[in-house]
């Protein structure tokens, strides 16, 4: 490795003055690497001397006419600059890659090494074609001079592909031609990591609710809607389908998004410990109690968002005291005889049937009133088929990383079966069948052979079948078609004058139906 020193010359200002200084170090045999010139300065870097001819360099420099000074100095301006940028680029987190036109590398960050495993200094002059392929986004930027922005790349490593999301831009000369290319390459996971929990934007905060269907929009649309209320939530629907994902989207687009959310499921703890998670308890209250006593889950949770799951599950006693939270928005400890203020926004979920449940006095009537303030329905993934490949995507994405596997999506086949099941387990179940699937795969895509799943007694649910063993009254069952005819249409046509028509009924009957079985639709 060559060594260098550096001058800094101070001049008085006048024509000729670099030429002089540059023609004086090429007297005594020395090669130029760099020089800087500015208004009375030039700075020089040359290769090291030795002691004896950089004295007698620097007096015959001094002799010149209108040189002030010379010294030795650090780093030139220029490399005090490229360093400071070098560094910026080395601190962040995704890699800075820089191209010229002859598609060599000349930018390679300490980031870009992680993601090629490959060091700095073996990459940094060659082509880029030796590890990207010729169609890289890059490569084709520097022909058309285009932009592009989150461009997914397969990178090949010793440890198979590996996807990566790219956004490059070009470097024009005066002339506006394209001359190099800069581009930033990040981890597909990481990014959406790092989007889920930055963003607060209603796209944002249903990234992890996969699934575009009719009444999954309809669903994503109503809580959206509500989520700056300070309103309290009730999330209904079938175990498995993801009322806590709702939940949580609820809780990004509210203005409590920078505040705690706190979550407690009511099915897996005891009364006594769901009760002392809840309130706290103040020390020595019980025995097997913390010496220091215990803040609640509601104090926790103060001034942002406590999700009660399967708050079917509690039990009367606990009922009034979550009326009371709810009423007058103050809780006690266990042991103790003071209140304390919390405000605190409450979403409730539950697959259980309240409203049977009210009738066999298992759940507190003026609960359900306070808790069922705004009823949103998430529906269940038989109703929802369509989302299926979507949700087979994001899964098999989401466990690539986790499973250790690069595979990239699935047969049509295999599609087609996980159509054909009624998933009773609904998401959930769906993630289970999908992580089995890729365990068993050895190729790139999910195959039928793959699919371990117990379709015996659940066929593809039909809207024509009833339980005739229970006690359903046909003017029940009219009810289930007559909703169910209306929604299809709505699915298909997306406004009520033309499912109207379709149905062959007025636009004003649609209207009051849509209405009465609570379904949004477009005028």
């Amino acid at each position: 490795m060559k060594n260098f020193i550096r001058l800094e010359i101070i001049t008085k200002d006048r024509i000729g003055m670099t030429l002089d200084i540059v023609s004086q170090i090429y007297k005594f045999n020395i090669n130029v690497h760099s020089l800087e010139v500015f208004p009375k300065k030039v700075c020089v870097k040359v290769e090291e001397i030795n002691k004896d001819i950089k004295q007698y360099l620097s007096e015959s420099l001094n002799s010149l006419e209108g040189v002030i000074s010379v010294r030795e100095v650090g780093l030139l301006q220029q490399e005090k600059n490229e360093r400071k940028i070098l560094a910026t680029i080395d601190s962040v987190d995704e890699g800075i890659m820089a191209i010229n036109n002859k598609l060599e590398v000349e930018i390679f960050n300490s980031y870009c090494e992680k993601i090629f495993r490959r060091k700095r200094e073996d990459i940094i002059g060659t082509n880029i074609n030796n590890f990207l392929s010729i169609n890289a986004p890059m490569v084709t930027l520097l022909k058309t001079g285009e932009k592009y922005d989150n461009v997914e790349i397969n990178i090949k490593s010793d440890e198979g592909n590996i996807h990566y999301l790219t956004t490059g831009r070009p470097v024009k000369d005066d002339n506006n031609k394209t001359i190099g290319v800069v581009a930033s390459i990040k981890d597909i996971a990481q990014a959406l990591e790092i989007a889920n929990v930055v963003s607060s934007t209603e796209a944002g905060a249903f990234n992890d609710v996969i699934g575009n269907s009719f009444p999954m929009e309809r669903a994503k649309k109503m809580c959206a809607s509500v989520a700056k209320s300070n309103s309290t939530i009730l999330l209904r629907g079938e175990s498995g389908t993801g009322k806590e994902v709702f939940a949580k989207a609820i809780q990004k687009l509210s203005d409590r998004k920078d505040k705690k959310f706190v979550t407690i499921n009511c099915a897996a703890l005891p009364d006594n410990l769901i009760e002392s998670e809840l309130f706290g308890y103040e020390k020595g209250s019980f025995t097997g109690a913390n010496i220091s006593g215990k803040e609640g889950l509601f104090k926790e949770a103060d001034g942002g968002t406590l999700f009660l799951d399967e708050i079917g599950e509690v039990s009367l006693v606990l009922q009034a005291k979550l009326l009371r939270v709810l009423q007058e928005g103050v809780i006690r400890k266990i042991g103790s005889n003071k209140e304390e203020k919390v405000d605190v926004r409450i979403i409730a979920a539950t697959n259980r049937n309240l409203e049977e449940m009210i009738k066999r006095k298992e759940f507190r009537e003026d609960l359900y009133y306070r808790l069922n303030v705004i009823p949103i329905y998430i529906p269940p993934l038989r109703e929802r088929l369509e989302d299926i490949p979507n949700l087979v995507s994001f899964f098999i994405y989401k466990l690539n990383k986790r499973l250790n596997k690069t595979i990239s999506g699935a047969e049509l086949d295999f599609i087609n079966a996980l159509m054909e099941y009624n998933w009773p387990g609904n998401v959930r179940e769906l993630e289970n069948v999908i992580e089995r699937a890729m365990n068993l795969c050895c190729n790139n895509l999910l195959k039928l052979e793959n699919l371990i799943i117990n379709f015996k007694g659940y066929n593809k649910p039909s809207s024509q079948s009833f339980d005739l063993d229970g006690e359903m009254k046909l003017k029940d069952v009219v009810e289930i078609c007559e909703k169910e005819a209306i929604i299809k249409a709505l699915e298909k046509y997306k406004s009520c004058r033309k499912a109207a028509k379709v149905l062959g009924v007025s636009h004003t009957t649609i209207i009051n139906k849509t209405k009465k079985y609570n379904i949004n639709c477009k005028i």
